[in-house]
């Protein structure tokens, strides 16, 4: 991305969304749904968004369109990590990408005037980004309005975390937790007594929970996350299966590709053909 904050609008938004195949969105991203549907994957957590829903974009996960309505009112504001970690902003003094990636709830419907609030910044961002006369002050306000832009969010995901909180059981926040644990850590940990744990619970109860609320093992679960990457590297990237695999931390391909086809069916290179004209 030439610049650090981009806007796209459902004109556009296809010069940031992959259609057809599990990939990396290339920058994270704030998305605003005004009106229309979308529904896709973030790694094996399958979303649905519909008119006056937010979402935060993580470029580290996997992300696979399912469906896009053609009636699309939408703001997605994309951003590099290290413009916001040059920010002098102050959530939970952590960085703002690190924070909102650690948050549980990421996607949220809002009520009608907070999220016109939010629609109007990022348009008025939109529109300053947009300006082709230089101004001598075009820098600090992009970095103030992008900026207003991050609290808002952060204001919003306080909200709906604490609401969620109040409103899911503990068997739900176990499978929430194991989720979002799986999500930093599956390529370096595929133990399940890791994620338990981390929990402070064990295998079992952890996989005793996860197989009644979910219908799938830990296991399952973490193959699920091995897979989804697996396929965005193998659609979307020209390198070989044994830096697929080295990056996938098996041992070699071949082990790789036993993996894959036991959970897909398939071979690696049956797979990727598929996206090679």
């Amino acid at each position: 991305m030439e610049n650090p904050i981009k806007i796209f609008d459902a004109q556009n938004i296809f010069d940031y969304i992959e259609i057809g195949y599990p990939y990396h969105p290339k920058n994270p991203a704030f998305f605003i749904l005004k009106k229309g549907r979308v529904v896709y994957t973030e790694n094996v957590d399958r979303i649905e968004l519909t008119a006056n829903h937010v979402a935060i974009i993580d470029s580290r996960r996997v992300y696979e369109i399912l469906e896009i309505s053609d009636d699309l009112e939408l703001l997605l504001v994309a951003f590099s990590r290290e413009y916001t970690e040059k920010l002098p902003l102050n959530i939970n003094r952590l960085n703002a990408f690190v924070w909102f990636r650690n948050e549980l709830v990421r996607h949220f419907r809002l009520e009608p005037e907070p999220f016109d609030s939010i629609w109007k910044t990022i348009g008025l961002l939109k529109s300053v980004l947009q300006r082709p006369e230089p101004s001598a002050h075009r820098d600090e306000i992009i970095r103030h309005l992008f900026s207003s832009t991050v609290y808002l969010f952060a204001d919003m995901i306080v909200h709906a975390s604490r609401f969620s909180k109040e409103k899911i059981s503990r068997k739900q926040e176990i499978v929430l937790q194991f989720l979002k644990n799986v999500g930093d850590c599956y390529l370096e940990e595929r133990e399940v007594s890791f994620y338990a744990d981390k929990q402070f619970i064990t295998s079992r109860h952890l996989t005793s929970v996860l197989k009644e609320v979910t219908g799938q093992t830990a296991g399952q679960i973490i193959a699920a996350f091995v897979m989804k990457e697996a396929k965005a590297q193998l659609s979307t990237t020209e390198q070989s299966l044994y830096e697929i695999a080295l990056n996938l931390k098996f041992s070699d391909q071949y082990s790789f590709g036993h993996f894959f086809k036991k959970h897909s069916g398939e071979s690696p290179n049956a797979y990727r053909k598929r996206f090679r004209g």
